[in-house]
């Protein structure tokens, strides 16, 4: 069965990897408005606001040509979600079956799922079908916690997002978010400029993704749900901290800042469906 899904998605892979391309430039549209409204909101303008993948799409619902724009981005997501389940399950960066590598490639699969819902979310709400405001972190936390060993499978969740917050801090650290692109003929000075901005966006990413892990953790071991925050409140729990709007102002900018960097992921990445060699980093 693996053989055969890799074999079909091998003769599948220039139309995969564009539709992957695709996606990457829709996800960095979703998180710059993200990163713009929360930098907004800090700035004490107007108009900002705290919110998540969700609350993005809404307010570019409302921009003019926004249905039309909503669509795209249904389609992109849905591009990106499926890059994700790709490599899951095909395994193109050769991450193995060892214990790490199937972290890495049960991360790819929640990421695959959380980006189908977020494509659903946008499709439904393009097409007027009746859209409410989504389950929130809370909500979800807690029928988790209804669950028989609820508070286990909550810190794991918890866990597993404080790592992978930790991971990318590391990797903006050690600029391992560099390992599948290459910037030839990007130019030297570019190309530094897209590092940094590569640098700051996947930082900022981490310090999001370690807050949600953090609330869930803090949830699994009290067994309440009313402490969990998603994205949006994760950046308004930094607003609310002792000089709030400066440290919410710098996450806000690294988000945007992540936004970008998806658009240089999808001019530069190297995408290959089914394995193959990696490119050096240029």
């Amino acid at each position: 069965m693996a053989g055969a899904v890799r074999r079909a998605g091998e003769q599948a892979a220039p139309g995969l990897e564009a539709l992957a391309r695709f996606g990457y430039a829709c996800r960095g549209v979703v998180y710059v408005t993200v990163g713009a409204l929360a930098l907004t909101l800090a700035a004490g303008r107007r108009g900002g606001a705290a919110t998540d993948t969700e609350g993005a799409v809404r307010r570019l619902e409302d921009l003019p040509l926004g249905e039309g724009l909503v669509g795209v981005l249904a389609l992109g997501l849905v591009g990106y979600a499926l890059w994700q389940l790709l490599r899951a399950v095909l395994d193109p960066e050769r991450l193995g079956t060892a214990a790490a590598g199937l972290a890495r490639r049960a991360g790819y699969l929640a990421s695959g799922a959380v980006n189908l819902g977020a494509a659903w979310f946008a499709f439904r709400l393009v097409t007027q079908a009746s859209v409410g405001s989504g389950a929130s972190a809370q909500d979800l936390a807690a029928r988790v916690l209804a669950l028989p060993a609820g508070q286990l499978l909550l810190g794991l969740g918890g866990a597993a997002l404080l790592g992978a917050g930790g991971a990318e801090l590391v990797s903006a650290g050690r600029g391992k978010f560099m390992k599948f692109i290459a910037l030839r003929g990007a130019g030297a000075d570019h190309s530094a400029t897209l590092r940094r901005v590569g640098q700051l966006g996947t930082a900022a990413r981490g310090v999001v993704l370690g807050l949600v892990g953090a609330f869930l953790l803090v949830a699994a071991v009290q067994g309440e749900a009313a402490g969990v925050r998603g994205t949006g409140g994760a950046l308004n729990w930094l607003l609310n901290r002792p000089g709030g709007a400066w440290l919410m102002g710098a996450v806000a900018l690294g988000t945007v800042c992540y936004g970008l960097w998806c658009f240089v992921q999808a001019r530069y990445r190297h995408i290959q469906v089914g394995g193959g060699r990696q490119p050096a980093a240029a």
